[in-house]
């Protein structure tokens, strides 16, 4: 089927990537490759955003505590300390968690 071509007003097949009479692209024929392109480019975007968005929400003092509080709990639970040194870990773990 022939269409017209919005830049020379000639007509040109619709399978054709462009105008045989003045090279203007076919909008309805987009190449392979410049879709891809944009779909990786669109990907990245967002892969961006998501590292932005997570570097925003990330807040390393409470990592930090909350790191420090698995390895209290850990000591808390450790047979090797005497009943008073875990008593002693767990209010200690205790008040670092009301402090999270």
């Amino acid at each position: 089927m022939l269409i017209q071509c919005k830049e020379c007003s000639n007509e040109y097949s619709d399978q054709a990537q462009a105008c045989i009479h003045c090279g203007a692209r076919n909008p309805n024929k987009t190449s392979t490759g410049r879709k891809a392109g944009v779909a990786m480019l669109s990907l990245l975007g967002i892969a961006a955003g998501l590292l932005v968005l997570g570097n925003l929400i990330y807040d390393p003092e409470k990592d930090a505590l909350q790191r420090a509080l698995i390895e209290c709990r850990k000591a808390q639970d450790d047979p090797l300390l005497t009943t008073e040194a875990r008593r002693m870990a767990r209010t200690a773990c205790d008040e670092m968690e009301n402090k999270n």
